[in-house]
């Protein structure tokens, strides 16, 4: 049977601040929530928050639009001024 198991390293996601116990226990819960679903053998989904419950979201779904942020935007300029980054790199 073939596996496939992704460790995606915290210390490369953007934050605007730092991380806290609420942070946490989020990843924990989040963790156990995506291994019980392997355990009980889903395969080909991802495991997110609705209604403040842990659900079950098909991949095909996860996948089916693409969310793009405006580079010149509001958004990307909060994101850039909080991290201190350079408006353009090169």
């Amino acid at each position: 049977m073939e596996t496939s198991i992704r460790y995606i390293d915290p210390s490369y996601a953007i934050r605007s601040v730092p991380a806290n116990p609420y942070d946490s226990v989020y990843c924990v819960r989040l963790s156990q929530a995506a291994v019980h679903a392997a355990m009980s053998g889903r395969t080909a989904m991802v495991v997110g928050r609705y209604r403040r419950r842990f659900v079950h979201i098909p991949m095909s779904l996860a996948v089916s639009r693409r969310n793009q942020v405006d580079p010149n935007g509001d958004l990307w300029m909060a994101v850039l001024e909080s991290t201190g980054q350079p408006p353009r790199f090169g």
